[in-house]
């Protein structure tokens, strides 16, 4: 979540400024953590969900419904955040009710763009529950590669229901799930090694999803390209995958560095309180992030992004204690709907009828890994 956290605000120094200034440092970071974050969130949501294939199908649809749920109450409060702050009738470059009902309806571009992943982990979560659940393991790790190798066919695909996500989220999902029990196996030590390999290879890569030569840079970045999960944007797909296999690597490493420090604590809490924190930055990136656009940098240094890195972390947590308890609010009303969803789910007909579950079991079958 920190690197998340930090990715998305080092996005004011070089993304869309009213200056048109670009921090080339910044933008550096920020290419080359974007190159893996995502693909870590989906490998340690998989690691919280080892035993998925275990479970039944109505505890896992109950927890995919809970996140769509959850996100889709989050996109709400941003369009009506966007209601008060442009009126009713948007903006001159935004018809607020046509973006509402067209971004509800295709599960896409969401108000507050990142409840993307909580509509893909929803789906992934089925995917790799009905691999693993209906097939043996040989055949399932088989249906994971093709479907890694489907990926060259994301580009011609539509991005409903973050659709385009859903086939590098199936892979490190389900990588997440095998190799859950190897995490504490990370060595600290491979991180230097690993460092300069995924910087050099997220910065080679140019953009092009068929060409590794060649340059395909996106609009909002003049020149230059990112990998870009949630619009479906990863350059060249081969070598995406092994910059974000990499880059993973290399963040259990550090992360198993990090455990027994003084920081380890907290950074543990941090996790704990990813979905809370991931809701907050939404807000945070679309509401806060561009008035923070238009503060002259003039000549900044290095010491700009510690002092960054300290002030998002310091501010999240800080709107985290103001606002634990209608988040908490949130997700109780999420897991309720989806308890009542679920119910509509015809039981086994061989079992005897189970007591209705407690509303709130949906948020209860996140692990604190998922979460």
């Amino acid at each position: 979540m920190v690197i998340v956290l930090y990715g998305h605000a080092l996005e004011v120094l070089f993304l869309e400024r009213p200056d048109a200034t670009v921090l080339a440092p910044a933008f550096l970071q920020y290419k080359v953590l974007a190159a893996f974050a995502m693909p870590l969130f989906f490998l340690v949501s998989g690691a919280g969900a080892a035993k998925l294939a275990g479970k039944g199908w109505r505890n896992v649809l109950k927890t995919s419904l809970f996140l769509l749920a959850l996100a889709y109450f989050v996109h709400a409060l941003g369009l009506l955040a966007l209601a008060v702050r442009l009126g009713l009738g948007g903006g001159p470059d935004i018809d607020l009710l046509r973006y509402g009902v067209e971004s509800t309806l295709k599960g896409r571009d969401f108000s507050t763009v990142v409840v993307w992943f909580l509509v893909s982990l929803a789906f992934v979560r089925l995917i790799v529950f009905a691999i693993f659940r209906l097939a043996p393991p040989r055949l399932a790790w088989a249906i994971v590669a093709a479907i890694g190798l489907a990926s060259l066919a994301v580009p011609y695909l539509p991005q409903a229901f973050m659709l385009r996500t859903w086939f590098a989220g199936t892979v490190f999902f389900a990588l997440g799930m095998g190799l859950a029990g190897r995490f504490g196996q990370a060595s600290p030590w491979l991180a230097p090694a690993l460092t300069p390999v995924v910087a050099w290879l997220a910065l080679a890569n140019r953009g092009c999803d068929y060409d590794p030569l060649s340059a395909c840079p996106q609009v909002q970045l003049g020149a230059e390209s990112v990998v870009w999960l949630h619009a479906g944007e990863v350059g060249f797909i081969p070598l995406f995958y092994m910059t974000a296999m990499l880059g993973c690597a290399l963040a259990l490493c550090v992360a198993r560095a990090l455990a027994g420090s003084v920081v380890g604590p907290a950074l543990a809490r941090i996790g704990r309180k990813t979905l809370e924190l991931l809701v907050i930055n939404g807000f945070v990136l679309v509401f806060l992030q561009p008035a923070l656009k238009h503060i002259p940098l003039g000549q900044a240094g290095f010491w700009l992004y510690p002092l960054l890195l300290a002030g998002v972390l310091a501010l999240h947590l800080l709107l985290l204690r103001l606002l634990q308890s209608p988040l908490s609010r949130l997700q109780r009303l999420a897991s309720r709907l989806a308890d009542r969803a679920i119910g509509l789910w015809p039981k086994a007909q061989h079992r005897p009828a189970a007591k209705t579950p407690p509303s709130g079991e949906a948020v209860a079958e996140l692990s604190p890994a998922e979460r």
